[in-house]
C-alpha cells in the first residue's frame, strides 16, 4: 500500500493537470481503506470544491476539520466553501473554534489567498 503522502502528491498532480476523475479515483480508493486520515478527507474536499460541489466539499472538509481543527489548509477550504454556500455564520464559528484550537493566523491567511 502506498503512503498517504505519496497518494496525495499524485492526486494533486492529476488535479493540476485537470484530470479530476483520476484524482478522485485515487483519493477515494485510499479513503475507503483508511477513512480516518484527515489528509484524505481534506484533499477530497478540495477536489469537490474545484468541481463546484461546495456541499460535497463541506462534508469532506468538516470530517477533516474535526480531526485537525488547527490545520490551516483545511480551515481555509472549509471557510471558503461555507462562504460560497452563503453560510457566513457557520464559517465564523469554524474560524473561532479553529483559533481556539491553535490555528496559526498567518498560515491561514496565506492558505486563503492561495485558495481563493
Amino acid at each position: 500500500m502506498r503512503a498517504t503522502d505519496d497518494i496525495i502528491a499524485e492526486a494533486r498532480r492529476r488535479h493540476e493537470e485537470g484530470r479530476f476523475g483520476a484524482a478522485a479515483d485515487l483519493l477515494l480508493e485510499a479513503f475507503r481503506r483508511t477513512p480516518d486520515r484527515p489528509e484524505l478527507s481534506r484533499e477530497l474536499g478540495i477536489l469537490m470544491r474545484t468541481l463546484g460541489d461546495a456541499e460535497g466539499a463541506v462534508a469532506y472538509l468538516k470530517r477533516a476539520w474535526h480531526h485537525r481543527p488547527d490545520d490551516a489548509l483545511t480551515v481555509a477550504e472549509l471557510v471558503l466553501s461555507l462562504h460560497e454556500l452563503g453560510r457566513p455564520g457557520e464559517a465564523v464559528q469554524v474560524m473561532l473554534a479553529s483559533l481556539d484550537a491553535g490555528l496559526d493566523e498567518s498560515i491561514f491567511a496565506d492558505c486563503v489567498a492561495e485558495q481563493a
